[in-house]
């Protein structure tokens, strides 16, 4: 087993030395930092968890929130962006709840018996008084797509992507542009923002019954909604879907019963998953950039761990890429 004192050794510098650089605390030379922790990989050596948690104060963990099924591809995804950026500080992640022991009661009990330097909250009832306790709290968190005042966040681009969406369905000759929203929250007030700012800057009107709450990740609900959308009097030209998942449920249902896509109405997704890319039509979809949202999300709470005293909470908003397919045709203007 490899010790601290076999690197000193090696290094031809103290104990001491070594256990800052590899604590990361030291204000020794930036060159002679990497070579100690070089040598130590080469060497074979794997600190102790708890030893360094004792000496530190932080376990190196970060909690992650998520109350929905794992079923989602985006979530999936951001998971796995958030896994990586996390590894590349020096941090595992956890999943956490509610708990279900006498001694848990919330979400910030849990993180606290957890001994969990911050948490990421992806998604959850972010209204709910466990939620808002945890992000008021002295725990690190940030928040994915919602705003806490004080606390750190990271969004897509909502109302932008929506702007981006309806402008382009504008270009392409659309001019009677219906929206599907996903349950109530941040994420489908502000998209709906967006939607209803660019069709008053485009004089697009937006009749009654064009506009309706739906549910994310639900295709029946999708399909639902459109079935009812094309047997109005005043049937919309392109159909803005809450996301991918429930916009290709429909786009098969539609298909299945006769009902041409784009021929007969256009339809567009949201968030860019890879299945977009390999079924036939392609999607015409909005891709959020799930790798830079974990990576400006992991920078902000692991500065709010590691320099408390320096660290101002701050809000981000990631831009995403409009991704043309084939399910959004052209029409004569």
């Amino acid at each position: 087993m490899i010790r601290l004192k076999d690197i000193a050794e090696a290094c031809g510098v103290s104990v001491a030395t070594v256990s800052r650089a590899l604590n990361g605390v030291t204000n020794e030379n930036k060159e002679r930092t990497a070579a100690i922790c070089r040598t130590a990989r080469e060497m074979g050596y794997y600190p102790n968890a708890a030893a360094r948690t004792l000496k530190t104060s932080r376990s190196s963990n970060i909690g992650i929130l998520y109350e929905d099924r794992m079923n989602h591809e985006y979530f999936s995804s951001l998971l796995d962006e958030l896994r990586s950026a996390a590894e590349k500080k020096g941090y595992d992640l956890t999943l956490i709840g509610r708990g279900d022991g006498a001694n848990v009661e919330s979400y910030y009990d849990h993180a606290r018996q957890r001994n969990l330097d911050g948490v990421v909250v992806i998604q959850a009832d972010f209204e709910s008084a466990n939620v808002i306790r945890l992000a008021g709290s002295d725990m690190p968190s940030v928040a994915i797509d919602h705003v806490y005042e004080g606390c750190d966040c990271v969004s897509s681009d909502n109302r932008a992507s929506m702007e981006r969406i309806v402008r382009y369905a504008y270009e392409r000759g659309h001019r009677s542009i219906a929206c599907i929203t996903g349950q109530p929250g941040a994420v489908s007030a502000e998209r709906l923002a967006g939607f209803y700012k660019t069709c008053a800057e485009l004089g697009i009107r937006v009749p009654e019954g064009f506009v309706r709450a739906g549910a994310f990740h639900d295709p029946e609900e999708c399909t639902r909604i459109v079935r009812e959308m094309l047997s109005g009097e005043e049937k919309p030209t392109c159909i803005l879907c809450p996301d991918d998942y429930s916009c290709l449920g429909t786009l098969w249902e539609l298909k299945t019963s006769g009902v041409r896509v784009p021929e007969e109405v256009s339809l567009v997704g949201y968030d860019g998953i890879r299945m977009t890319r390999m079924i036939r039509p392609r999607l015409t979809t909005y891709r959020q950039n799930a790798e830079a949202i974990a990576r400006e999300a992991i920078g902000l709470l692991t500065e709010a761990i590691e320099r408390p005293e320096k660290h101002k909470p701050r809000q981000i908003t990631v831009e995403g890429m409009l991704l043309e397919g084939d399910t959004l045709s052209e029409l004569s203007r």
